[in-house]
């Protein structure tokens, strides 16, 4: 048994890294060890945060939760510090600290040189390298602040470790494919379209996650416009809260041939219901202009869809072309209306190729690359 912090966000705050931490401490715990999570009391101000709320609507906390301590104030140096006191009271042999903006890269410097001075081993998880939104900021220093040449990194994506050594990192990065929980709760497809008042025959194109500039919401409608007709029934699904203005949107939707056949859920899912939107799906699709990698992917094959993606970052190379997905150009609407078309045609996904990326999608060799940080001895 090895004694792990994990810092980073988790419930009651949500979110995609607020999983992760989740995921990570729910596997280090199944076999054993004893996992300390540190967590944010507050993590971006109000004037920074583009959402409704930072807190989960869920009331039951995960498992993984328990005992959490949210001691880190991203505004407060004094909080930077007392955090870095507790974990090394602990005297952890690895903490593990998530980067994924540099807003919070001061604070996880000073945890990191003050815990690093205490004797722990420090393993960087960096789910993204540069920021997706403020890429015109000069961020500079941030972006690898508090990295020494003794830690290592863990990136998700191989263009994310490219990144890295661009930004001149000179330690050890590893890459280790995007998790997604290794279990989830599936819905009954025909009993999720009745719920969700969707046609049996209808094709359903779905978007899940916030909605931001980046992420190309604006592509997939106007790819969805240039679905020919007459053909066979379709329907999309934008299901996640809009962390930027609606109104072209909303215009879009306003007339054919879009009009009342793309819904809009402007709200952070919940777990019962995104089961819902997944089961209902045909496809997943993920029209993104730029990114590093999506939890998205992941969590399709685990409800055991398909996807349609733009081959940016990571996201090429977790799909097996024409197996598990298509791959399409970013901003290309032209190739996305015709990967729609041919899935609204009766084009077909291998259900054994989605089970097998699945199955590799899981928490554990992650926690099998902190375990051999901590034991080298035992691994080869």
């Amino acid at each position: 048994m090895s004694r792990f912090s994990v810092v980073g966000p988790i419930h009651p705050l949500r979110g995609g890294i607020a999983q992760h931490t989740a995921g990570i401490v729910g596997e280090a715990r199944r076999r054993g060890h004893d996992v300390r999570v540190v967590s944010y009391r507050r993590q971006y101000p109000a004037l920074l945060f583009p959402g409704r709320t930072q807190l989960s609507a869920e009331s039951i906390p995960p498992e993984a939760a328990r005992g959490a301590v949210p001691s880190i104030d991203s505004l407060a140096p004094w909080s930077w510090i007392r955090t870095a006191t507790e974990i090394s009271r602990a005297r952890p042999e690895l903490v593990v600290l998530q980067r994924w903006h540099p807003y919070f890269a001061p604070a996880l410097a000073t945890i990191a040189a003050r815990v690093r001075s205490a004797g722990a081993r420090i393993a960087w998880l960096v789910h993204n390298a540069r920021p997706h939104d403020g890429g015109r900021i000069p961020w500079g220093p941030l972006l690898t602040l508090g990295m020494r040449s003794t830690d290592t990194a863990f990136a998700h994506a191989a263009t994310e470790e490219e990144a890295l050594r661009e930004l001149g990192c000179d330690l050890p990065v590893h890459v280790v494919p995007m998790p997604a929980p290794a279990s989830v709760t599936r819905a009954d497809p025909r009993a999720a379209r009745t719920r969700l008042h969707i046609g049996a025959e209808e094709t359903v194109f779905l978007f899940v996650g916030h909605v931001r500039a980046y992420k190309g919401v604006d592509v997939l409608l106007r790819a969805l416009g240039r679905l020919r007709e007459p053909g066979p029934p379709w329907r999309a699904v934008v299901a996640g809260e809009w962390y930027i203005d609606r109104g072209e949107a909303d215009a879009r939707l306003s007339e054919p041939p879009l009009a009342g056949r793309v819904s809009i859920d402007d709200s952070f899912i919940s777990e019962e219901k995104l089961a819902d939107y997944f089961a209902a799906a045909t496809v997943v699709v993920l029209p993104y202009r730029s990114g590093t990698q999506s939890a998205v992917v992941p969590l399709s094959y685990a409800h055991g869809r398909p996807v349609v993606t733009t081959g940016v970052g990571g996201l090429a190379e977790a799909v097996v072309e024409g197996e598990t997905g298509l791959l399409v150009p970013p901003e290309d609407v032209d190739r996305l209306a015709a990967a729609l078309q041919a899935v609204r045609a009766g084009r077909t996904f291998s259900p054994e190729a989605i089970a097998r990326a699945h199955a590799a999608a899981s928490f554990a060799p992650l926690v099998d690359a902190f375990e051999a940080i901590v034991r080298p001895s035992l691994f080869p």
